[in-house]
Order: structure tokens, then C-alpha cells, then sequence
């Protein structure tokens, strides 16, 4: 823990918006205490009793300076919004609501300057105020959802009581945002009610996941589905976590299903097998478990009561961590078993086309049946009419080498749909993709999904995902690669790869566009393409300015490690 002193014990969310400072280590750099904590809340605070009413968004990366303004803006008596993103669209949005913007918004608050060390301050009686968070938007524009703070200490109290033990003694690591409602709770909140220690950083690749296990010792890694599937499948990701698979004390997952392969792989990764955690932003937690066996139920957390509606078989649950009174309906079908229940898929998953009902659940899982099909996601794009689309994520090895091969394996795919479904409600749009567009949690969005299948000119732009700026003179940006894109067409027919003087050109103008780092490109360093970014995939775009602003480091990173970096001088 390389702590000075014991960790404080359990603490309310409450008791942490008036807690002294201490010189004990609040995360794992020991040089930020619970001491250097309380200032900085009580910086956020003073700046924020100072600004006109009205609720604030905080978008900051670093998990500890995230932690001192959450708990500033309550102190200050602010109701606070997580967004998901920084963009501009996010922001403009929140300013029409009159939400004040802190953090990495383009013209937000900045972190405030310090203030001395503090004593513990005067107890302040504070409203319950309210956390708002977002549901990713899986099945649509993202939806506002408020969660009182005795909620929030309801729900980490049954967390506590389940996975406590197991973790006790243990350091936080995640590979998802706190701007997501499960990175908030198990990345952020968890630790920090307990006096556990926590990365503030969040990982990206598995060489940090592995440099920062070794460093801490006994870890916790609070990550996703999507990010397991690809450490666990991973040969280069297995090699390189192998020194720290003992460290781990607990693997949490959430955000969606988790395969049954991603479960055994993980638990020869990791030793350990992933604690799934059953949820939403709506219900918050609601039944975990650590699977043994394929089938094996969900368990509901302690307070967590749950039925199934008879009429259509969905899931509803009752909980004190629910802002209201009473029963809430989920849209997830299920079945109650001895100890716990099963889950059947969702219940919104079927969709009407030329007045014809069909399961889309139905669709993928049909597809997947083909042997070249690893994931397959079906949905309805709405233009003049309502069409299907399928997305499939071919297995290694399978890719068509050209046009004609493509032809024939939508033939194939198209014949084994018509056994079991109508010509009308097959789908008519197709993308064969690599990798499925995700966002920062991993899930998989259909507006990223729809994103595919835009009309017009092939786009010369990628999509961008997300920007985070951890520094000065720094930015990331997640990049998605449509199939579309104008570059890889005829580069190289059967097997299209996106150049590398494309790459250089797109972070030369986001270098310009994020760094301010304007000027045409007049030199090369250090240039290296180590793997070909192919079309579907989802890439970071790392970007950091030289010492003499006149020159610039570029990276091209996603969960297959390092494709491409070098340096550019401008003029």
C-alpha cells in the first residue's frame, strides 16, 4: 500500500465531504495524501461557492483530482453531471441546460490553484444532492439519470459486504473511465469509502495493466468485457502479463455479456475469473457472480430483491439503492432458478420490418452459426425505409481476399438465414469489420454501428471517438476507422490497409487542430509502422509537443499494441 499510516476506516460519502487531511497515501503515489486530498476539495469548493448557481459537469481524467472535485462541487452544495465525452456537441448541449462545465471542456473551469493544508473543516449539514450519470446509449441518445447521494452509499455498502474481503489489502487498477456509472462506483468510490489505494491513471494497453500490477503488488482490476476478450486472446497480451499473474486478488467486469471462452482464457491470464457484475445506470448493481460453469445464475446483491413479470418475462427489481420506492421494470428477460436467475436477452431486441416481427437477438446468433463469423450485430437503419444491417466480426484467418470471395460469403450467410427467416426481414446492408466499433467502456454503441453505413462521399476523415488531454502540450484521441473510408480503396485490393502517409497527415492536423501546433509538415524522425491499421478498428492517436514547439511525437496504439509513431517537425 506504501501508505505512512493504516488506512482511515469505512468512510460515507458524507463523512469524506468533511474529513481533515492525513499524511497517509490516498492512491499509490505517496506523495498525495488524504492531507493533499482535503485541499484540493476544499479548493473545488471555494471556487465553486464563488460561481453562479447551477449544476456543474466535471470531465478530468486523473482519477485523484476527479475525486477532490466531486467532492468540492457537494461541499459546495452543486448537483453534478458525469458526461461521457468532452466533445463540443456534449458541451454546447450542457451550456443550453445551464450546467457549468469544469475540467478538459474547451473553455471550462480549470482546476483551481491550491490552498494550504487544511484541518478537518466545520461539519457542514449538506441536501442529499444528486449525481447525475448517463446510459451509455446502446439503444439510442444518451438518457440523464439522477442518483441521490444516500444511494450511492446504499449501493457501496452492498458492495462492500460482497467483494470486502476478497480486496482487502489490494490497489485499484481499471481500464475503464469514472465518467461511466461502473467506473465511478468500483474505480473510484469503492477504494476511496475504504481507504484503498488507487491508480489514478486510467490503462489502455496491457504492457501498463502489467507495469502497474508489478509496482503495486496485490491488485484489483476493474475493467470490461470488450478489453477482456482481447487480453485473454491475446498471445502477445498472455506473454506479457505471465510475471504478475499472481498479484491478482480480483477481476471485475461489467458493461455487457462476457463470453464463456473470455472467462477460461481470463482465469488462465489472470488466476483469476472475472466477477461479473450485473447492472445498469438505471438500477445500478443488481446480481454479480464468478463463474464455475457456462450456465451458472446471477446472484442478487445484499437488499436486492427480483421477480419476473409473467406477462413478458422481464426482469424487475426492487432495491434500497433505487432513488424511488417500489418495483423496477429492466429490459432483460429472465427466468428465477434456485439461488439466483438466468438471463434470456433483452426484451427490446425485437424489431418490426414491412410489418414483420423479427428478433434481432434471433438474427445474430444465426449468423454466428457460420464458421467465419466471430460477433454479429444486426439493426434497423431508418432512411425512406426501414432496412436491416448486419455487422460481422470475421475470425482470424477468414477475411474474403476480394470482392468475389466477399460476394460468396454473403451468399453463404444469406442461405443459412433463409432456413429460419423470411427473404423480407433478412438484412439487406452488410460491413465485414475487424473489430466492432466501441466506445471508451467497450461497449458496443449503434451510433457507432450506424456510423458504418453513412451514405455519400467516401469520408476522408476518421471517426472521432473521444478526446482526453492528460497534459499539457498533450492529447489522446480515439479514432474509429469506417470500412468507408476513401483510403482504403485499392490500397491494397483483397486486403485493405490504411497508408502510412495518411497517418502522418491526419495527426499533423490534429496536432494543429489540439495542440495549437500549426504549420506544414517539413521533416520525419524516427518514423515506424509496426501493424497495418485495418478497416472497423478503433485506434488511439497519441499526440505530444517538443520542448520547442516546433515539433511534435505521434502514436497510433489500440489493444494489438503499437501500429505506427514518429516524429514531425513543422515549419
Amino acid at each position: 500500500m506504501k501508505a505512512g499510516s493504516p488506512p482511515p476506516p469505512w468512510l460515507s460519502l458524507d463523512s469524506l465531504l468533511n474529513r481533515g487531511g492525513s499524511e497517509a497515501a490516498v492512491g499509490l503515489d505517496p506523495a498525495r495524501t488524504w492531507a493533499d486530498l482535503a485541499a484540493r476539495r476544499e479548493a473545488w469548493r471555494a471556487a465553486l461557492v464563488g460561481a453562479a448557481a447551477g449544476a456543474v459537469a466535471l470531465f478530468l481524467e486523473d482519477g485523484f483530482e476527479f475525486s477532490a472535485a466531486l467532492l468540492g462541487a457537494w461541499s459546495a452544495g452543486r448537483t453534478v453531471v458525469l458526461p461521457a465525452d468532452a466533445t463540443p456537441a456534449t458541451a454546447t448541449a450542457l451550456r443550453a441546460q445551464g450546467v457549468h462545465l469544469a475540467g478538459v471542456f474547451a473553455g471550462g473551469m480549470a482546476p483551481p490553484a491550491p490552498v494550504g493544508l487544511v484541518a478537518a473543516p466545520t461539519p457542514r449539514r449538506l441536501p442529499d444532492l444528486p449525481l447525475v450519470v448517463f446510459t451509455s446509449g446502446s439503444t439510442g441518445e444518451p438518457v440523464a439519470i439522477e442518483k441521490p447521494r444516500r444511494c450511492l452509499d446504499r449501493e457501496l455498502t452492498a458492495l462492500e459486504r460482497v467483494f470486502g474481503p476478497r480486496v482487502a489489502g489490494a490497489a485499484f487498477l481499471a481500464t475503464v473511465p469514472h465518467q461511466h456509472y461502473y467506473g465511478l462506483l468500483f474505480r473510484t468510490l469503492m477504494p476511496l469509502v475504504a481507504g484503498r489505494p488507487a491508480l489514478g491513471a486510467q490503462l489502455k494497453l496491457p504492457e501498463e495493466v502489467a507495469r502497474a500490477c508489478a509496482l503495486a503488488g496485490p491488485s484489483v482490476l476493474v475493467s470490461s468485457p470488450a478489453l477482456l476478450k482481447r487480453l485473454a486472446g491475446s498471445p502477445a497480451a498472455l506473454e506479457t502479463l505471465a510475471p504478475v499473474r499472481g498479484n491478482w486478488r480480483a477481476v471485475f467486469s461489467s458493461g455487457g455479456p462476457l463470453p464463456w471462452e473470455a472467462v477460461w482464457r481470463s482465469q488462465a491470464a489472470l488466476g483469476q475469473s472475472p466477477c461479473e457484475v450485473f447492472g445498469s445506470s438505471e438500477t445500478g448493481g443488481v446480481a454479480w457472480r464468478q463463474r464455475q460453469n457456462e450456465d451458472q445464475p446471477w446472484l442478487a446483491l445484499p437488499g436486492v430483491e427480483t421477480a419476473v413479470d409473467e406477462g413478458s418475462g422481464r426482469l424487475r427489481v426492487r432495491a434500497p439503492h433505487l432513488a424511488e420506492d417500489g418495483w423496477m421494470a429492466t429490459e432483460d428477460r429472465a427466468a428465477l432458478v434456485e439461488g439466483g436467475f438466468r438471463l434470456l436477452g433483452r426484451s427490446d431486441r425485437v424489431a418490426k420490418v414491412e410489418e414483420k416481427r423479427v428478433s434481432l437477438t434471433g438474427l445474430e446468433k444465426r449468423l454466428e452459426t457460420h464458421p467465419a463469423v466471430a460477433e454479429a450485430k444486426v439493426l434497423v437503419l431508418e432512411g425512406q425505409r426501414e432496412e436491416l444491417a448486419a455487422v460481422l466480426r470475421l475470425r482470424a484467418g477468414t477475411a474474403p481476399a476480394g470482392e468475389a470471395q466477399r460476394r460468396a460469403l454473403l451468399a453463404e450467410l444469406r442461405a443459412g438465414l433463409a432456413e429460419a427467416f423470411e427473404a423480407v426481414i433478412q438484412p439487406r446492408r452488410w460491413r465485414l469489420v475487424d473489430e466492432m466499433p466501441a466506445d471508451g467502456l467497450g461497449k458496443v454503441t449503434q451510433a457507432a454501428l450506424r456510423g458504418l453505413f453513412n451514405e455519400g462521399p467516401a469520408p476522408q476523415e476518421p471517426t472521432v471517438l473521444f478526446v482526453r488531454r492528460p497534459a499539457p502540450g498533450q492529447a489522446e484521441l480515439g479514432l474509429l476507422l469506417p470500412p468507408s473510408l476513401y483510403w482504403f480503396q485499392g490500397h491494397f485490393p483483397g486486403f485493405p490497409i490504411l497508408p502510412g502517409v495518411v497517418q502522418v497527415h491526419w495527426a499533423v492536423a490534429q496536432a494543429a487542430r489540439e495542440l495549437g501546433l500549426a504549420g506544414p509538415c517539413c521533416g520525419l524522425q524516427a518514423l515506424k509502422f509496426q501493424r497495418p491499421l485495418r478497416p472497423g478498428q478503433s485506434v488511439t492517436l497519441g499526440l505530444k509537443a517538443r520542448p520547442d514547439g516546433q515539433a511534435f511525437d505521434f502514436v497510433y496504439t489500440s489493444e494489438a499494441g503499437r501500429h505506427s509513431s514518429g516524429r514531425v517537425r513543422l515549419g
